[in-house]
């Protein structure tokens, strides 16, 4: 049996969508929230990992930059029950060095699977 599709509207895309929220055991005691995120978000945290430095005669050049990388995509994730998020850029060099990594890989696989990024999407931010 075949479903039939709805053509969305312009008003209904601009309506502010609920985001899907996964809640994620940090340990037996602890969990957080783990949300997808906006399209901005995404391009914001796409361009985190990025950083341009003059190449060659001065010719800008985008090179990747993966310094903090799971702190980065957990500040654009990690959120309390209502789907708001609970770090800002700011936070990224302090959650960096303080939270475990067995705790963030947690985090960061909920986060890559509920935004869509994919294990060609990683690899394709390393290579550009």
């Amino acid at each position: 049996m075949e479903t039939k599709q709805i053509e969305v509207t312009r008003e209904a895309l601009l309506k502010k969508q609920k985001l899907r929220m996964e809640k994620v055991a940090l340990d037996k005691d602890s969990y957080v929230y783990i949300r997808e995120m906006t399209g901005r978000e995404r391009d914001r945290f796409e361009q985190s990992i990025v950083k341009i430095t003059k190449g060659k005669k001065g010719v800008p050049e985008q090179q990747q930059d993966l310094k903090d990388f799971r702190a980065k995509l957990v500040v654009c994730s990690a959120c309390d029950h209502n789907g708001e998020l609970l770090f800002t850029a700011n936070d990224v060099e302090a959650l960096s060095s303080t939270l475990s990594a067995s705790k963030f890989e947690k985090m960061v696989n909920v986060a890559q699977k509920l935004s869509g990024i994919t294990e060609e999407d990683k690899e394709e931010l390393i290579k550009n």
